[in-house]
């Protein structure tokens, strides 16, 4: 792994690997929007918010914003994990394969020195907000972490929910957390308390959410004879909400010393 990262800093080639990271994200944002054209029922609104997810990325990306390669890598990262717990559990399926295998890409070519330079050490932003090297790398890790959380999450809050009252309140639950997490990230790019804060919160309703429902209404042509198969994606997308709740966790974990250091110097 060492040997491998140290290759990756001494790539150069900045502006085609910026432009094969968003040709990647691009193809996403195509994927999502065609699917919502005629999805299956309920499940619209979950695809319209993906395609926004990376639309958001790939903007990032090409026009260089300092945050732009932190939220693609952080994409990038939960498509391979969902990737790969997807091949460990259903077994090999070629289309998850190449699913992994373009996220993956999309966090090799944002990988390295020369493009930490072209983003996050970008020096007006940096002299703006007063960040030094620890502080960035602090950032970097939150946002990113932050950002693989709402794929998941997007899927957990807006996939149709069966049940009447329960189902309605799980949903409401969802997409509360969902607006949360994405307010989280805002905040953290602004660098401002309250981002940590609604990210925390987020992360804590998504851990009760996680432990207490289970109950996920997948397409109704995956019933029937294929009961076996819609039971174990049920379980799926409901681990989902456990998954974005501990990148919530992970995200928050940076700034819990200095906070707890913050409180302890005013008392």
């Amino acid at each position: 792994m060492r040997d491998l990262m140290e290759r990756l800093n001494g790539i150069r080639f900045e502006g085609t690997r910026r432009a094969v990271a968003g040709l990647c994200l691009s193809l996403f944002i195509a994927l999502y929007l065609l699917v919502s054209l005629n999805p299956p029922p309920g499940w619209g609104p979950a695809f319209i918010a993906l395609a926004a997810c990376y639309l958001i990325a790939f903007v990032g990306v090409v026009a260089e914003w300092f945050w732009g390669r932190w939220f693609a890598a952080g994409l990038g990262w939960s498509g391979v994990m969902v990737a790969g717990a997807s091949l460990a559990m259903i077994g090999w399926l070629p289309q998850l394969a190449i699913y992994g295998g373009l996220h993956a890409l999309i966090v090799l070519t944002l990988t390295g020195k020369s493009m930490a330079a072209r983003y996050d050490l970008q020096a007006n932003w940096r002299e703006r907000y007063g960040m030094d090297e620890f502080a960035v790398a602090r950032l970097r890790k939150t946002v990113t972490r932050a950002s693989a959380s709402l794929p998941t999450l997007i899927l957990y809050a807006l996939a149709p929910k069966e049940g009447d009252g329960q189902g309605i309140l799980f949903a409401a639950a969802g997409i509360g957390a969902l607006l949360l997490a994405a307010a989280s990230l805002r905040g953290l790019i602004l660098l401002r308390t309250w981002g940590v804060l609604t990210a925390a919160v987020a992360a804590a309703g998504l851990w009760i959410l996680g432990t207490s429902s289970s109950a996920l209404v997948v397409h109704p042509y995956l019933r029937g004879d294929f009961g076996a198969y819609f039971h174990r994606l049920q379980i799926d997308v409901s681990v989902g909400a456990l998954f974005s709740a501990t990148l919530l966790t992970l995200a928050v974990l940076p700034f819990a010393g200095p906070a707890v250091r913050f409180v302890r110097a005013r008392r």
